[in-house]
Order: C-alpha cells, then sequence, then structure tokens
C-alpha cells in the first residue's frame, strides 16, 4: 500500500530507471472505483494515472530479467513511498 501522493518526479523517475529492463512491467490497482493498469516504462503512462495514499498496488512482470525487475521496482516504490 502506498503510504503517501507520488509526486511527477517520483513517478517519472520510476518509469526511467525502468527503462533497462527488458521485461513487461505492469501496475494494476484500483483508484476511484476505476481500474487502472499502466506500463511503467511508459513516462507518460506513469504521469496520467494518480497514485495516491492508501493505494493498493499490483506489480507485474514478465520477460527474461522479470524476478530482478519486480524486485528493483519494489525497492523503488519503497524508497519514494
Amino acid at each position: 500500500m502506498i503510504t503517501k501522493d507520488l509526486e511527477r518526479s517520483d513517478l517519472s523517475g520510476i518509469s526511467v530507471k525502468s527503462s533497462h529492463f527488458i521485461s513487461d512491467i505492469t501496475l494494476d490497482f484500483q483508484f476511484d472505483d476505476k481500474h487502472h493498469k499502466v506500463d511503467v516504462k511508459s513516462v507518460l503512462g506513469m504521469l496520467l494515472v494518480p497514485i495516491k495514499a492508501g493505494t493498493t498496488l499490483r506489480l507485474l512482470t514478465r520477460g527474461k530479467d522479470e524476478e530482478e525487475a519486480m524486485h528493483f521496482i519494489f525497492d523503488l516504490f519503497r524508497i519514494f513511498c
């Protein structure tokens, strides 16, 4: 669960740092009764979604380096939150 609202700079930083992975990296979550699914590698996609305090995120990775990508992105969210 996210403990603080994520700033635009946080979201773009996560997106840029995720781009060195081969795997697909997706966030899946509910906000304001709407289901959101966003490609973490897409800076624009990340900037268009509201990730607010109290949101529970589901991180999905798929590809050759999926386990490494999952741990890396999870740690980034822990740092920013």
